[in-house]
């Protein structure tokens, strides 16, 4: 082995090390290097050692690595200096599944042992093999593939992390070129260390300015994961608001020690609604010590939990750091996106935690000249008199956060009335908003959060409903404290919080009008104006066109756009058909794609005629299309089994029984269709899936409104 052997080794363990940098933006401190600088060197070394076969470096170099694993890794679970069978237990299952822990975790983590072992195993095997590769190939390029696999692997695992990697690409690159250098030629690498260097810095230089060195246009794995964290489906939180200010005595929740300025504590933040219920579309994580990057002066809060019900739990502001004193750190789950910590635990009593966040204080003179983030779309079933009492309450303001203020100030002066009916669906706002007589104008801060957020949307404003507990003075937080807020999003200011309630008003007592802040007596509903005309109609007369020409024209103008409304319809019934397709597939859980798979089977069903009432169990919608349809749709039956265990007993069903349900859905389309058909056509482009969809949805919207939940 010569000196040309060892510095192509060398060049395979710096270009590993650059690799290994790339964690810098996986873990919260720098404890990850030292094993990973091991690791790149290490297995280097390994590789190169003089008179020893093949097997014998493998050999030699698995045994490397478990030590280095047991002291460098797993060091806190070795007892009097000898591993212990914790050690060994981790060991196992890091190496096995460190990878999987690896892509279920809010980032940045502490370093931990499960965490750790994936890079520093890859770390190794990636050096061991670039300069095993340098020892026994001629290949120029073959030896620089390890390194290259292993920082592309880290750049998976980091994701989407805000920030660059200068530092690791620079040293990634360097290491790669002086063996491509060397490999080409044994004294290239004295005369080309000025083109590594430039080299690498102008590589650097064109990464820095493409789409891929900006974090939101880098691909995260995460974001094909399913969610590592599964909560338990809960009704919002938004509507058990009134159950708990009704509740008496009041029933101790949890108790709170918080720095000055924290007033409340949020558990949910809704920023999805249908027309009916304001709900959450969170993905949760592993929550770690760190949560998200601190934008601003944070505040802290010593929780305890009594008798709070999971699964969310209590936050101060936008979440930065979380130090719980639990031992399953995975029963706490955390989504980046909203804010919101949540755990597995039905009844999570006992539960301490100190968490740390930023708030987005009220400061008018600083957010009269803010521009508000972007929006989401509003659904078109908004009702008319919500957009138009949006528009009238903010004439007269200038700014965007006037605007908001106006919203915010006519809905504090509305009357409070815990005993108003509960239901935030446009149907109940509505009612609310422009009832005349101050009986049916009564409402709460359910209501109140839901209207704010609905007409912030109206006027293209990114509004959410914020749920959560005011803290009172002895830090002893019960049901009475309950509230709901409504937040707004604006650029370099985060979630600004506002109040459409009167919060000085007891949950159990009407608001007197001259109890409240705002001055004034509560306002009666202004008169809805009628919207604005689109624009003048335009006079036919003197205008070209006109006589047979005229006709012909708008003949071939109406005909034109028939033809052209008619295939645009077929294609949006196409689309829709394959989404709902792809999103019932793509279900995140076994059942519900086994669920998804009827849903297909019952759309085929109906496309031939073969349609069955929304009440109708499984067994008998797969009796009713077999007598309309004949056997050959005898795979509905066997599907009716496998779609009622997936409602009874989800947590069963196996990825063999969504196997088998997708193939009967793809033999129930094959008997129905087995070739190209005037009449298969037409099932399939036929509408009636999606209409009966709407149908029943609407159905059982109008079954909850009479019932009086919305």
């Amino acid at each position: 082995m010569n000196r040309q052997a060892y510095a192509e080794a060398a060049a395979c363990a710096v270009a590993t090390l650059g690799a290994s940098l790339v964690y810098g933006r996986f873990f919260a401190s720098s404890e990850y290097l030292l094993p990973l600088v091991i690791a790149s060197i290490g297995g280097a070394v390994f590789a190169v050692i003089r008179r020893w076969s093949m097997g014998r470096r493998m050999a030699f170099a698995a045994l490397g690595f478990i030590l280095l694993a047991i002291y460098g890794v797993f060091g806190d679970t070795v007892e009097y200096g000898s591993p212990s069978r914790a050690t060994m237990t981790e060991l196992f299952w890091g190496v096995v599944g460190g990878w999987a822990r690896m892509l279920t975790v809010g980032l940045p983590v502490d370093v931990r042992g499960d965490l750790l072992i994936t890079p520093v195993l890859i770390a190794w095997i990636a050096s061991f093999t670039g300069a095993a590769l340098a020892t026994r190939t001629q290949s120029t390029l073959a030896p620089a593939g390890p390194p290259l696999a292993a920082f592309a692997i880290a750049l998976l695992f980091v994701g989407d992390r805000p920030g660059t990697q200068i530092i690791a690409t620079a040293v990634f690159l360097a290491g790669v070129l002086s063996l491509i250098l060397l490999r080409a030629n044994q004294s290239a690498l004295r005369y080309g260390v000025p083109v590594v260097v430039a080299v690498a810095g102008l590589s650097i230089a064109i990464g820095q300015l493409t789409p891929l060195g900006q974090a939101e246009q880098r691909f995260d794995p995460r974001d094909l994961h399913q969610a590592p964290v599964t909560i338990a489906d809960t009704l919002t939180p938004l509507a058990e608001l009134k159950s708990q200010l009704r509740q008496q005595p009041p029933r101790q929740l949890f108790t709170v020690q918080a720095d000055p300025g924290v007033d409340r504590l949020r558990i949910a933040a809704l920023n999805d609604y249908d027309g009916t219920w304001w709900k959450s579309s969170d993905q949760f994580v592993v929550a770690g010590r760190h949560l998200t990057p601190a934008s601003g002066p944070t505040v802290t809060a010593q929780i305890q939990i009594d008798n709070l019900k999971g699964p969310f739990l209590p936050v101060v502001g936008q979440p930065t750091r979380l130090d719980l004193t639990v031992d399953d750190i995975t029963k706490i789950g955390f989504s980046e996106a909203s804010g919101v910590l949540a755990t597995t635990e039905a009844s999570p009593k006992g539960l301490r935690y100190t968490i740390a966040g930023t708030i987005s204080p009220r400061d008018d003179e600083r957010l009269n000249t803010a521009q508000p983030s972007a929006a989401p779309p509003v659904p078109n079933s908004l009702p008319p008199q919500l957009r138009a009492l949006a528009r009238q309450l903010t004439l007269g303001a200038q700014t965007p956060y006037a605007k908001l203020v106006a919203i915010e100030t006519y809905l504090r002066r509305l009357p409070y009335n815990i005993d108003a009916l509960p239901g935030h669906s446009y149907g109940a706002l509505t009612r609310i908003l422009t009832a005349t007589d101050p009986r049916e104008a009564g409402s709460y801060a359910e209501q109140h959060a839901a209207a704010f957020a609905v007409l912030a949307r109206a006027l293209g404003f990114p509004s959410r409903v914020a749920v959560g507990y005011r803290v009172p003075e002895n830090g002893s937080v019960t049901t009475r404290e309950a509230h709901a807020w409504a937040e707004v999003s604006f650029e370099g200011h985060g979630w600004v919080p506002f109040e459409p309630t009167d919060t000085t008003s007891k949950p159990n007592e009407p608001r007197a009008q001259n109890d409240g802040p705002v001055a004034g007596p509560p306002p009666p509903n202004p008169p809805l104006a009628a919207p604005p005309a689109e624009g003048p109609l335009p006079d036919p007369a003197g205008q070209p066109g006109s006589g047979w020409g005229g006709v012909l024209q708008a003949t071939a103008i109406v005909a034109v756009s028939s033809v052209s409304l008619l295939l645009l319809v077929i294609a949006l019934i196409v689309a829709e058909k394959a989404r709902r397709r792809w999103r019932r597939r793509k279900a995140p859980s076994n059942s519900t794609r086994v669920l998804g798979a009827w849903d297909e089977v019952s759309d085929r069903l109906t496309e031939y005629g073969a349609a069955f009432e929304v009440s109708a169990t499984f067994t008998e919608a797969a009796e009713r299309g077999q007598t309309m349809l004949g056997p050959r749709v005898q795979a509905v039956g066997t599907l009716a089994p496998l779609a009622t265990a997936a409602v009874f007993a989800p947590d069963h069903v196996t990825n063999t029984d969504v196997v088998q349900a997708w193939q009967l859905e793809k033999q129930l389309r094959q008997s129905l269709s087995p070739r190209l058909s005037p009449r298969s056509l037409r099932a399939r482009l036929s509408p009636r899936p999606l209409v009966a969809s709407w149908r029943d949805a609407r159905a059982t919207r109008r079954n909850l409104r009479e019932l009086g939940a919305s």
